[in-house]
């Protein structure tokens, strides 16, 4: 499978960790520009997502995007939000990675030519 779409799953998940994290930031302050770029960067990302969803499958690109997502937000709220990680959290995402990883096994394979 062609690196591109990957790259692009990944640049969906970067600017998606960005938006999320800028809508922390700017839920308090009640400015507007923060939260126009956060809508910005949560819009990229999708664009993002639907170009990576041109050649793989749905099923493994939104769960790697929502896990990979889910996984970096997670590690920026404990070190910069002071957020807690609970037993329950570490296995909820051990639980979401081991599930990415069977949607991945499970995924069509192209056909060698």
């Amino acid at each position: 499978m062609p690196l591109r779409p990957w790259l692009f799953l990944l640049a969906a998940v970067a600017v998606e960790v960005l938006g999320v994290t800028l809508m922390k930031r700017a839920s308090g302050s009640g400015a507007w520009m923060p939260l126009l770029f956060m809508y910005a960067m949560i819009g990229l990302s999708f664009y993002f997502l639907a170009l990576a969803v041109k050649r793989l499958p749905m099923a493994l690109a939104y769960a790697a995007w929502e896990t990979l997502g889910l996984v970096c937000v997670t590690f920026i709220g404990l070190r910069y939000f002071g957020e807690s990680l609970s037993p329950a959290r570490v296995l909820g995402l051990a639980v979401l990675l081991a599930g990415v990883v069977l949607v991945n096994l499970g995924a069509p394979r192209a056909q060698a030519a």
